[in-house]
């Protein structure tokens, strides 16, 4: 089957999933962690730079870049892994009490992880 000029333009399935899984952590970020983060200049500070990364991933990948798939981890990995510092390990509970709330970042940066090594082992789009 010959590809056509208008082919190249189209994302595929997994790249159109991945953008869409880091813009609602961005929108996660943006309206629920960067907020309550704002009383301690550490947590602040790594929740804006996870924000600033996952815009940086998402432009990468619309210019069909692969190194948006690496950077995408970056924030994918401390979405899963942020509530063991900040809950256990410094002790702090959640901003409304709800003890199951870190379910969503992680399930979030599950599947930012498990799609960008889908469209890393399916994806032929990539400028090389």
């Amino acid at each position: 089957m010959k590809k056509s000029e208008n082919d190249s333009l189209k994302f595929s399935i997994y790249i159109q999933v991945l953008i869409a899984l880091l813009l609602i952590n961005l929108i996660h970020k943006i309206v629920r962690e960067i907020p309550g983060s704002m009383n301690l200049l550490v947590a602040a500070i790594t929740t804006i730079t996870a924000a600033v990364i996952l815009i940086i991933s998402i432009i990468l990948l619309l210019f069909k870049r692969k190194e948006g798939l690496i950077l995408g981890l970056i924030p994918a990995a401390w979405a899963t892994f942020q509530w063991v510092i900040y809950h256990v390990i410094m002790g702090n509970p959640d901003i409304n009490g709800i003890w199951w709330y870190p379910i969503f970042p992680i399930v979030q940066g599950l599947l930012i992880i498990y799609f960008s090594i889908l469209a890393w082992k399916n994806e032929e789009s990539f400028n090389k």
